[in-house]
């Protein structure tokens, strides 16, 4: 990005910035987080944890075209900038799939991390690689062909190499119970199990296989946690760091972190070694379970669940814990059994759920958005004092 560009951002957000209150009298209620966030200082690994690629360096947040929240966070002023910096000052995860051409793929992610470090090379860029085609309900009716297939390995290729040694974390083909459905299961198996290996080959990249839910390993047969390890242990488990829970779906950390010890203790039964995962928490300040969901307005699926409105409404969706690796911490609020589990084994609360955005996926919904951020339970990011000159 030239200077100029980079400065033009840097006033833009510091505007913004400014505009975001101090927390008053009537906030005494809320949970009071750390007074710096993942995306202003590095946060260390606990002892339990000490190689948890997440850990000792600060994420990096990404404000640019790619992404649909920045444009709207950084136009915004007033109260509706000081609720979008509930979301668009922290760390997302951004997907990427088919819709960007092989021929693009290196270029277009070489851009986001640039904006996403912006100027610092050993920040922390996210990724979901969401790859795979056909995927979802297309992919239980349909087999790949063969020059899909022939292109999917192109595009990871070139999706590595745009990576290069940036430290990155990649969340591996949301919505991964989707396997089971698919009638060519061997080799979309092997497909995955490729994207894995060659994606964690890489210097600095941690890759997180999607697992599911602690509501979902497989339609039609619920959150058996052997079913979610099984298909861990067919995409490529024993090349990645770990794996991912709650992409799309609503569950609360203390689920989640119940479910992934589950398949934690399998996948070292099954020989795989000792592997780590990470949550999403951007959706789920409001735990429910997928047969709670309601749907925003008739007709429309869950996967766009209504928004919470009020501090005490129930199966709703409103943002959750925001990013952090210090996933066991006593603010959070979870049982003894899991904070114990989470000091060795959770790497981090990620926000690669994005329930600001229409089904999930796109557009995004400035009326959603703006009503999570009002209803979360958990305040804004607090703001370095001072701050920071452009």
């Amino acid at each position: 990005m030239r200077s100029a560009a980079r400065g033009s951002l840097a006033l833009l957000l510091l505007a913004t910035l400014l505009t975001v209150p101090v927390p008053s009298a009537s906030a005494a209620r809320e949970p009071l987080l750390p007074s710096v966030e993942v995306w202003q200082q590095a946060q260390p690994a606990y002892a339990e944890n000490p190689t948890n690629p997440l850990a000792g360096r600060l994420w990096g947040v990404y404000q640019g075209p790619q992404d649909q929240v920045s444009g709207p966070f950084l136009k915004a002023r007033g109260a509706q900038a000081a609720l979008l910096a509930k979301i668009g000052l922290r760390p997302r995860t951004k997907w990427f799939g088919g819709w960007v051409a092989d021929s693009e793929i290196r270029t277009t992610v070489q851009k986001h991390i640039a904006a996403a470090q912006a100027g610092d090379p050993d920040k922390l860029v996210q990724i979901a690689v969401f790859r795979m085609k056909p995927w979802e309900q297309e992919g239980c009716t349909r087999r790949s062909t063969s020059a899909e297939k022939r292109s999917y390995r192109r595009w990871i290729n070139q999706l590595a190499a745009g990576i290069g040694d940036t430290p990155m974390l990649v969340v591996m083909q949301p919505d991964g119970p989707f396997l089971w459905c698919v009638p060519d299961r061997a080799a979309k198996s092997r497909l995955l199990s490729y994207a894995t290996q060659k994606l964690s080959a890489l210097s600095r990249t941690s890759v997180y296989i999607d697992a599911g839910a602690a509501d979902w390993c497989q339609n039609g047969y619920g959150a058996d946690p052997e079913r979610c390890a099984a298909l861990l242990e067919r995409t490529g488990i024993e090349y990645a760091r770990g794996f991912a829970l709650d992409s799309t779906h609503y569950n609360g950390p203390d689920a989640n972190i119940a479910q992934g010890a589950s398949i934690v203790e399998i996948l070292q039964r099954d020989g795989y070694g000792e592997k780590h995962f990470i949550l999403d928490t951007a959706k789920s300040g409001r735990p429910m379970a997928w047969s709670d969901v309601i749907p925003a307005r008739k007709g429309d699926l869950k996967d766009n669940a209504r928004v919470c409105r009020t501090a005490a409404q129930t199966r709703c969706v409103t943002l959750g814990i925001p990013p952090t690796t210090r996933t066991a911490d006593a603010i959070w609020g979870l049982t003894e059994e899991n904070r114990t589990t989470a000091r060795r084994y959770v790497d981090g609360f990620v926000w690669f759920g994005r329930p600001w955005l229409y089904n999930q996926a796109d557009p995004f919904v400035m009326k959603r958005a703006i009503t999570m951020a009002r209803s979360t339970p958990w305040p804004g990011p607090l703001l370095p004092t001072p701050l920071p000159t452009p």
